[in-house]
């Protein structure tokens, strides 16, 4: 007993160096002026799971129902486990042509590595961080060409990534700007509830580099739909190519479905990273569908 009581007692003023602003300065090697926040990186591989996350794909269509959701999700990671909740809504015209939705993470619980927290460089003040508030986002979506629908759908989408999150000191959410714009089409298959989706387009958001300001990126998306009595699977791969070469190139592999009973629509989807985005994610939960 004597033994282990001598050995907590010269390991606490190790565990405590860990925390002190003294152990973040030798980490980032500070040069005595900079700001904390510039010796971390802005993208999506150095940060937590829902910080730089990649659009859902825009399969050419718009949600035609106004509806409110909520569900839950559990990230898996090596040195970084992460919990959290998401309210969704949706709201369309009553043409069906444009669609707003919008999404934001009431609350995210997290548990970090000492590794992670170093590769990551957390911030010493945010070093025993262990909760935080996310993001806000909003995407309109308007539908394009609609005479040609039966034969294949096209629509535009403008989204914007609202930086409301908190815990920037532990590396969970960026104060940045981050928008994107794409355009998403689908084309069915002959006699067929299957239906090839895609979508292409422009995703941007401001860095912390003194010297490349904002990153510039290819948005990208590409897979299949399968829909049929109120049952939809999206199986799809997507992500981002930004050009700084330092982890900005987030791709994913996702499956979603979605079952419709009478006003419900019940989720659950999958999603692995592939490159640049090392999570695994279980996500579920429900929508309620007021028109």
């Amino acid at each position: 007993m004597a033994k282990r009581l001598l050995i907590i007692f010269f390991l606490l003023p190790a565990v405590a160096q860990a925390q002190t602003f003294d152990w973040w300065k030798n980490l980032v090697n500070w040069d005595g002026k900079t700001d904390w926040w510039s010796y971390q990186t802005t993208n999506a591989k150095y940060y937590g799971p829902n910080a730089f996350t990649i659009p859902a794909i825009n399969n050419g269509d718009i949600d035609s129902s106004t509806s409110l959701g909520l569900t839950g999700s559990m990230h898996f990671s090596k040195g970084d486990n992460t919990q959290n909740f998401t309210i969704y809504g949706n709201y369309a015209s009553k043409d069906h042509n444009i669609a707003v939705d919008a999404y934001f993470i009431p609350y995210e619980h997290f548990k970090l590595s000492h590794a992670i927290k170093e590769e990551r460089r957390v911030y010493y003040k945010g070093y025993n961080m262990t909760h935080t508030v996310g993001d806000v986002i909003v995407n309109t979506t308007i539908r394009m060409f609609n005479k040609w629908r039966p034969r294949f759908q096209t629509a535009v989408r403008v989204g914007v990534r609202m930086p409301s999150g908190g815990a920037q000191e532990a590396a969970r959410y960026a104060d940045v700007p981050f928008y994107w714009i794409d355009f998403g089409g689908s084309l069915p298959f002959r006699n067929s509830n299957w239906k090839w989706v895609t979508n292409a387009g422009f995703l941007v958001w401001q860095t912390n580099d003194a010297h490349l300001r904002q990153d510039d990126a290819f948005l990208f998306g590409m897979g299949l739909e399968y829909n049929h009595n109120g049952f939809r699977f999206q199986g799809y791969t997507g992500g981002y190519l930004g050009y700084m070469e330092n982890g900005d190139k987030p791709i994913v592999v996702r499956m979603n479905f979605e079952k419709k009973m009478s006003r419900c629509t019940y989720l659950f989807r999958l999603q692995q990273g592939v490159y640049d985005f090392n999570y695994f994610t279980v996500e579920t939960g429900a929508r309620y569908m007021f028109r």
